[in-house]
């Protein structure tokens, strides 16, 4: 008879286990700072997400969380709280509690030239600056990693604040101002200089900033919508939603109708909404899209918000057409009932039951079905970098580097309008990019590991964090303003926060995915006292026989042991999803079969000769 451990122990197994820290585009620790809180080391938490994201700050209150989406516990009952927890301690040492933001600048300095990923003073000698188009999260970033490398990055701004969609486009609501300009002031001091108010192909051409720069980041955002070309579409009262949130944020003298409707059903369709809400005047808001409620690109607490504050919902409809009176100006919108969205090649290609229509009145009226490109940075250049038919610069799939020689693109401009982390993580890629074309060297990434077995005191140490009967607390919603008293001010933050002991309590709901159990098949006696413990049922012995039986046990064995299973005997098979760490097995096991094992990660540059920086 033998055993054997289905899940397989090596280093591509255990990094793609830590899902958070996969899930997340620039790799944060998402697990090690969640295990800091539950621990209330609230400062180590602070640092560990800060490290490889300059808007740590920013994403705690407004990123739609892939770590969260990739969370292992969501399979058993729902993700970790990581956005919150996030937000949580940067609201206590973050960028914005700094008022010098010098201070912030040289401690975060110190500890990065300590613990982060090695770019720190590896810029190549030039006396020339990197010239970034755009200061949106993509671009800011990328300056941001220049800078600590060494670099003079210079950013050149259109607008009059820095930020892009970050400021133009996200309500006050969900994200301060003043934690927007301190996240842009700390990168200011770290050695990114910012000119706001400057058009590239109006004021300077693209073709000096070529001549006069080692490098150009191409990192403008996708800031003009998207108006369907539909009957009535050039009526009075009808706009773009993302130029009614940049006039409304930016100061500008807003008026709207009574009655709003808002056609769209992602994020900015929301927040549209339910900014529309928060204007003088607005009576009704009523938003109405063409995906069915389960099949919305909206997060599911923007649906819910927008609903406590008001905003009527419409699934399955799409605009046939804007009704306007004798003087041009809207009155209603049309619909009919949108009966699917994808032909059966998977293409967007909507079919409506043109039988099935309602029409709701309407003064106001906001597309909100995408964005697209300003390309005025071109005009007058001689510089082509080549335009996809999308709009985007033409790079290659997950690349940065244009077809011209020392020009590169990033963000919305390289990829199409994505998460504010996605943006970040192109800007970071983008910076790497940019020094390896000026030093002419090759950089990479090398993954730093830790894998060690853990002994019972250790194991304490990884696991005991959790409070008692840690698997069963629930997802605690963050605590919001009533809806009634938040809708009256714009600048009224929806959340109040998560207290300490709610953070200490949701961070505990952690599995530590790190830490892994490990079989070692050579000293199982088959006794089953591991699977007798385990509380969440995800050990089981099953025989030979019944993993031949099945395709997928069958499957795994070949991989583990490069044949298929033969004669009789057992295996123990892991439910790999379900396992809490809890340890019980390894201490229950009579033979010292099943040990608790530590793996960690973290990404590090190396030169082209695999040196660590």
């Amino acid at each position: 008879m033998r055993s054997f451990d289905i899940v397989i122990p090596d280093y591509h197994f255990w990094r793609q286990n830590i899902k958070c820290q996969t899930g997340c585009p620039v790799d944060t620790d998402s697990r090690g700072y969640v295990m800091a809180i539950s621990a209330g080391d609230y400062e180590k938490a602070y640092w560990i997400a800060r490290m490889p994201n300059p808007f740590a700050s920013i994403c705690g209150r407004i990123c739609s969380a892939p770590c969260e989406l990739a969370c292992r516990r969501k399979d058993i009952d729902a993700p970790i709280s990581i956005r919150a927890l996030k937000g949580f301690v940067t609201e206590k040492f973050g960028a914005e509690i700094y008022s010098d933001k010098e201070n912030f600048a040289e401690n975060f300095k110190e500890r990065f030239k300590r613990e982060g990923s090695g770019i720190v003073g590896i810029a190549a000698n030039t006396d020339l600056p990197v010239s970034i188009i755009g200061a949106g999260p993509a671009g800011l970033s990328c300056a941001h990693d220049l800078a600590l490398m060494g670099y003079k990055p210079v950013v050149y701004e259109m607008e009059k604040v820095a930020g892009g969609m970050a400021i133009m486009g996200i309500p006050p609501y969900r994200l301060p101002r003043e934690v927007i300009q301190a996240e842009i002031d700390a990168i200011a001091s770290l050695g990114a200089e910012i000119r706001l108010g400057v058009c590239i192909g109006r004021d300077v051409s693209l073709d000096t900033l070529m001549d006069e720069s080692a490098a150009v980041l191409l990192a403008v955002g996708a800031k003009k919508p998207v108006i369907l070309p539909i009957e009535g579409a050039n009526a009075e009262g009808v706009s773009g939603g993302v130029d009614f949130l940049a006039d409304v944020f930016t100061g500008k003298e807003v008026k709207i109708g009574s009655r709003v409707v808002v056609i769209g059903g992602g994020n900015v369709a929301y927040d549209v909404a339910r900014t529309a809400v928060r204007q003088s005047g607005a009576e009704s808001v009523t938003l109405v899209c063409l995906e069915k409620e389960d099949e919305m690109l909206a997060d599911i607490l923007e649906i819910e918000e927008g609903a406590e504050e008001g905003v009527e919902k419409i699934n399955s409809y799409g605009p046939a057409r804007i009704n306007s009176d004798d003087i041009g100006k809207a009155v209603s919108v049309t619909f009919k009932r949108c009966i699917s969205m994808f032909d059966y090649e998977e293409r967007f290609a909507p079919r409506f039951d043109e039988s099935d229509v309602v029409t709701i009145p309407a003064d106001t009226v906001f597309f909100s079905v995408g964005q697209t490109f300003d390309h005025t940075f071109l005009e007058g250049s001689g510089t082509d970098p080549g335009i996809t038919d999308r709009g985007t610069v033409d790079v290659p799939e997950g690349e940065v580097a244009t077809s011209v020689p020392g020009l590169f693109a990033a963000g919305d401009l390289a990829y199409g309008p994505r998460l504010v982390i996605d943006a970040v993580a192109s800007g970071k890629k983008a910076a790497l990019a940019i020094h390896d074309y000026i030093s002419k060297k090759s950089t990479g990434i090398r993954v730093s590991e830790d894998h060690t077995v853990t002994y019972e005191n250790e194991v304490s140490q990884d696991i005991v964090h959790h409070p008692r009967d840690f698997e069963k607390t629930r997802r605690r919603s963050v605590p919001t303003v009533n809806p009634s008293v938040r809708v009256k001010e714009l600048n009224m933050l929806v959340e109040t926060g998560f207290t300490n002991d709610m953070a200490e309590e949701q961070g505990g709901r952690c599995l530590n995915c790190a830490v892994n159990t490990i079989f070692d098949s050579e000293l199982c006696i088959l006794c089953g006292g591991c699977a007798d413990v385990c509380p969440e049922y995800c050990l089981r012995l099953v025989s030979l026989e019944r993993i031949r039986g099945d395709e997928t046990l069958t499957e795994l064995y070949r991989n583990r042991y490069g044949s298929d299973p033969e004669g009789s005997g057992s295996a123990i098979i892991k439910d790999e999803d379900r396992c809490i760490r809890c340890s019980l097995c390894a201490k229950k096991c009579p033979t010292d079969t099943i040990t608790m094992e530590r793996f960690v990660f973290r990404e590090a540059v190396t030169d082209e000769w695999g040196d660590s920086r």
